[in-house]
């Protein structure tokens, strides 16, 4: 990997308007991008740790196999992948990996009523290295949401079982969403980009019923 060492970027790790960390990628080689991420992790594992990120494709052709090994890339090394940015003729490589778009064309609109949508229901539980998303509403999961499996919605995620996995609330930045569930065991919490990790997550709250909202850019966890 001596090679990708002295290359020039390949990839840009940015903050944006939005609130997910924006992974910019320069290149197509999966080796070098693996290398770049690997050096930054080394350097501050404590911030990148289990990051949700959106993906700012590059101009270039990308087949849908690319597309599915660097989604694998990313959460083999701790990443979780919440959304992409990319032109229009890349929008088939969205929603080939279930993923919502994050243009900043959308940001420049003036805000808009909110329209009620339908909850999408799931009910059964959600097995480990499954992803489940809704990008336009809440989120109900029947059942439990295993280690390693990720819920995301655009609006609030409701879990009527044990959160052990992953839950991102918020996708598109609405910060009124909120997380409940039967039991609190989860690897991660998110909404509207906030997060915490299990490590982050105080004791008196874990295996108990639990409700999940942000106030002041910080998650408020409260036993019910």
């Amino acid at each position: 990997m001596d090679a990708a060492r002295n290359s020039e970027p390949v990839l840009q790790l940015k903050a944006s308007l939005h609130p997910f960390t924006v992974l910019k990628l320069e290149s197509l080689e999966l080796s070098a991008i693996a290398w770049d991420l690997e050096h930054r992790l080394a350097k501050a594992p404590q911030l990148l740790k289990n990051a949700p990120v959106v993906i700012e494709l590059p101009s270039q052709p990308i087949s849908l196999e690319w597309s599915e090994q660097l989604i694998r890339l990313l959460k083999d090394l701790g990443f979780i992948p919440v959304g992409l940015r990319c032109d229009q003729e890349h929008h088939s490589v969205a929603e080939h990996l279930n993923l919502p778009l994050f243009n900043e064309s959308a940001k420049t609109n003036k805000p808009q009523a909110k329209q009620a949508q339908p909850a999408k229901l799931v009910k059964q539980a959600v097995r480990s290295g499954q992803q489940v998303i809704n990008p336009n509403g809440d989120l109900v999961i029947f059942g439990n949401v295993g280690q390693g499996a990720e819920v995301l919605a655009s609006g609030s995620i409701h879990i009527y079982g044990t959160l052990y996995g992953r839950a991102l609330a918020g996708i598109n930045g609405d910060q009124t969403a909120s997380i409940s569930c039967q039991k609190l065991a989860s690897e991660l919490l998110a909404i509207a980009g906030q997060y915490q990790v299990s490590d982050d997550l105080a004791s008196e709250h874990w295996h108990k019923a639990c409700h999940v909202q942000l106030k002041d850019e910080r998650l408020i966890i409260e036993s019910v």
